[in-house]
């Protein structure tokens, strides 16, 4: 039982990343559709307008994304796990 989840294994299951920014604001919202069909979504802002690089917020707006998909797969993981630990005993 592998109870491990990495970058690799993640990125694996993006299909594609989408990238929007709210107006005219610093916000800046990523959607990663997974292989699956799933979207999980991240968000950036800076509060400093001056400050506001499109290139920046997409990243930390990815990253939050791929932050989000990391505590659904270690769930999805331990869930796993635990379910296997339950049927076994069950047999």
């Amino acid at each position: 039982m592998n109870l491990s989840v990495t970058l690799e294994d993640l990125t694996d299951k993006i299909h594609k990343a989408d990238y929007h920014r709210i107006g005219e604001t610093t916000a800046t919202v990523c959607s990663l559709t997974l292989k699956s069909g799933f979207v999980v979504i991240g968000q950036s802002a800076c509060i400093n307008p001056d400050m506001f690089d499109q290139e920046v917020g997409c990243e930390a707006a990815y990253q939050d994304a791929v932050r989000k998909l990391w505590e659904l797969e270690a769930y999805r993981v331990k869930e796993n796990v635990f379910t296997q630990k339950q049927e076994q005993n069950n047999v």
